[in-house]
């Protein structure tokens, strides 16, 4: 016998409210004051997570006497382990009343929960879910929504204690098989916010929660909805709408709107797994960087990352990738990938921004492909220009990356957006609008999804003010809590690197001397989608990057004091530095076609051409085996003189140089062999990471 699917009730009417006489109906700013007395003990609610096991609890004891007071063999069926609410009831909320006893005090710890939402106010509060079941079943059945029929204790005015939890109370559901008839898709218009309905995980066990993607949701089949819940009676029953029945996997996370089996057999699939595991891979093949490929800071794309394997460390100076510099059409061909290339002396493109170009004819061209380079042949700073110029006409550019063979919607397992590759399965930073209530600059989301939503396919290069590419993932964002109080767990299923690093930031900050934390990433929204463009970029660890934007000692006295340093906050967004808001986005099929003349034109990021071993490095040129080793010329100096000369050459121009006006370079200092101006030229690099001067309102997130 088939195994029965697994049903989520979805109640459409509440009689729950926020407010109450002209406050908020429910626990106050002092009631969620978790500040210890002067005895050290606390005593304050805190809310309940959505989704949360206690939540699920609630959720899945509500449906199953719903169902067992309108249809007790269909409850004979599911009990236990296949019915669930969809969500709470609208506008209701859990709250813990969290109770610790300071050092040397009387009494326990103790924990009780709360249901608030009652139009009655915040007094009358539920205190279990077998307290609020009655009110809960009036409100589902009862046409008349008269509140003097609600037997329960709040309604009725009567002192009614807690009812005990029947032995067969639902519990939450696991390892729940997801049965769907295969219909014909409804399609669904572009941008349409996402819901929570749930869609079939591919094939097998399912334990945690699936949903889909507006474009592929499966509709319930009229039946399933009208019938489920019928009372097994001839008598004509004047009750509302049932509640709608929706097949539905477990709670969290979202997971990708296509069968996941096809991800696993992507051609890219190798390379997505070795950049989501905790190892070497901080940069990935394709994408922007600065780079000090010598004794200068450039910006180039990496070709290879290092090898991978366990006795890797993610922040060794030892791993190495291959870097090749952006040049102008008068140098490119010329130059060569820069094997061996640490990790010290690689940046993401989004921790500095670009200074302003040597050449005062060029910036009034916005592209680089619109300028006449060999106009400019001699001029000194060129090849500087042309890699700033180049770099920004790559921030406002994207493609996707592997389409995946699915006839539901054109689904893809990563894209190249600006300087960065993002894959599904990643953590992303999101710019302040990209989603209801991000207030502090610290969400995040989780990646579930890349979907083309263009309604006509083109080919070639093509600029638009929007991408049409949709993202579906999870927010969060990360709250902290003292130390003293009851554990929030971090969500096991975040990603492996999202996890490692709050663990270890956990460790840190819980030794500070004077306020020790602790932190969780707490969830805001499941299953939302947002535009590609909404996307600040890649989220990274900041104990990888901190050492090298700020120096080790000071990352090591941070450390030390038990405090947390966080990176994420003090990074550009994606975008800014190429004017995409202005210029709009610039789509390629790939990720060669941006580059253009910056490259050899023999130069390939595409399999065949440049091969990327993932054992380690493993480049051919097609045309120059040897090419490797002559990778001498491409040297891009951001910071002075990047003319291809003799040693001797260059000194004796720098010191006629000296003596007639001192020539200055890109961040204001003049190049000069001086240690004491090279390390205020660092100190002055230091301060112009993550510096927001496009959009003065970036201040909302931070900056260093």
């Amino acid at each position: 016998m088939a195994e029965l699917p697994a049903l989520i009730l979805s109640l459409d009417w509440s009689d729950g409210t926020t407010t109450w006489q002209d406050g908020v109906n429910g626990p106050t700013e002092e009631m969620l004051d978790n500040t210890p007395d002067e005895k050290g003990s606390q005593d304050f609610l805190r809310p309940i997570e959505p989704y949360s096991k206690k939540e699920i609890s609630w959720l899945c004891k509500m449906a199953g006497w719903l169902v067992e007071s309108k249809d007790p063999e269909m409850y004979r069926q599911y009990k236990n382990k296949k019915i669930c609410l969809k969500s709470l009831p609208e506008n209701y909320r859990l709250y813990e009343h969290v109770k610790l006893p300071g050092p040397g005090t009387d009494g326990k710890p103790r924990i009780d929960t709360y249901l608030y939402g009652h139009p009655k106010g915040p007094r009358k509060r539920y205190r279990s879910a077998a307290d609020f079941q009655p009110h809960f079943v009036w409100m589902a059945t009862d046409p008349s929504k008269n509140p003097e029929n609600c037997r329960c204790r709040v309604c009725s005015g009567r002192a009614v204690p807690d009812t005990p939890e029947p032995p067969n109370s639902p519990t939450p559901p696991r390892n729940i098989p997801i049965v769907v008839a295969r219909e014909k898709p409804v399609p669904v218009a572009k941008n349409m916010p996402a819901t929570r309905s749930a869609q079939t995980a591919a094939s097998g066990t399912v334990t945690r929660r699936t949903t889909a993607m507006p474009a592929i949701s499966h509709p319930v089949t009229r039946r399933s909805i009208s019938n489920a819940m019928r009372p097994r009676s001839s008598t004509p029953v004047t009750a509302p709408a049932a509640p709608v029945l929706i097949p539905a996997a477990p709670i969290l996370p979202t997971s990708p709107p296509f069968p996941v089996h096809l991800l696993d057999s992507s051609p890219t699939a190798t390379e997505r797994a070795l950049h989501a595991a905790p190892g070497p891979y901080v940069f990935r093949p394709g994408e922007l960087v600065w780079c000090q490929c010598t004794e200068a800071w450039s910006l180039g794309i990496i070709v290879s990352g290092p090898e991978a394997g366990p006795s890797q460390v993610a922040n060794s100076p030892q791993q190495s990738y291959t870097v090749q510099v952006l040049k102008s059409p008068l140098e490119a061909e010329l130059s060569s990938p820069y094997p061996g290339i640490t990790v010290v002396s690689l940046r993401p493109w989004l921790a500095w921004s670009t200074p302003d170009l040597n050449n005062a004819p060029l910036r009034t061209i916005l592209t680089y492909d619109d300028v006449a380079w060999e106009q400019y042949r001699g001029v000194r700073g060129l090849e500087v220009d042309a890699s700033i110029m180049k770099s920004r006409d790559i921030d406002s550019s994207y493609n996707l990356i592997d389409k995946l063979q699915y006839s539901h919607g054109d689904f893809y397992a990563g894209v190249f957006y600006g300087a960065e590759k993002l894959w599904v399965g990643d953590t992303v930073r999101l710019k302040r609008h990209a989603a209801p209530n991000l207030i502090n600059g610290t969400e995040i989301m989780v990646i579930a999804g890349i979907q083309d939503t263009r309604m006509q396919s083109s080919t070639g290069i093509s600029r638009s003010t929007i991408t049409d590419v949709t993202i579906l993932g999870d927010i969060y964002v990360h709250v902290t809590y003292p130390a003293s109080a009851p554990p929030s767990p971090i969500p096991e299923w975040l990603p492996q690197r999202l996890v490692r690093e709050t663990t270890f930031r956990n460790r840190v900050t819980a030794g500070h001397p004077q306020q020790p934390q602790m932190s969780t990433w707490k969830l805001l929204h499941a299953a939302q989608t947002i535009r590609l463009e909404d996307i600040k970029g890649r989220w990274y660890e900041s104990s990888l990057l901190i050492p090298y934007l700020k120096g080790r000692e000071h990352y090591t006295q941070t450390l030390q004091s038990g405090t947390w340093d966080e990176v994420a906050t003090q990074m550009n967004e994606m975008g800014n530095a190429g004017q995409a808001a202005v210029r709009g986005w610039c789509r390629t099929g790939k990720r060669d076609d941006v580059l253009t003349t910056s490259v050899p034109h023999t130069f390939s990021l595409e399999k065949g051409e440049i091969e990327v071993g993932m054992e380690g490095l493993a480049l051919h040129h097609p045309h120059n085996p040897n090419l490797l080793h002559n990778a001498h010329r491409e040297l891009v100096d951001l910071t002075g003189d990047d003319d291809d000369e003799p040693a001797a050459q260059q000194q004796q121009q720098q010191q006629q140089q000296q003596q007639d006006q001192g020539r200055v370079g890109t961040y204001g200092l003049e190049e000069t062999e001086d240690p004491e101006a090279d390390d205020a030229f660092m100190r002055q690099m230091q301060l112009d990471v993550a510096s927001f001067l496009k959009d003065p309102g970036d201040s909302f997130y931070g900056s260093l």
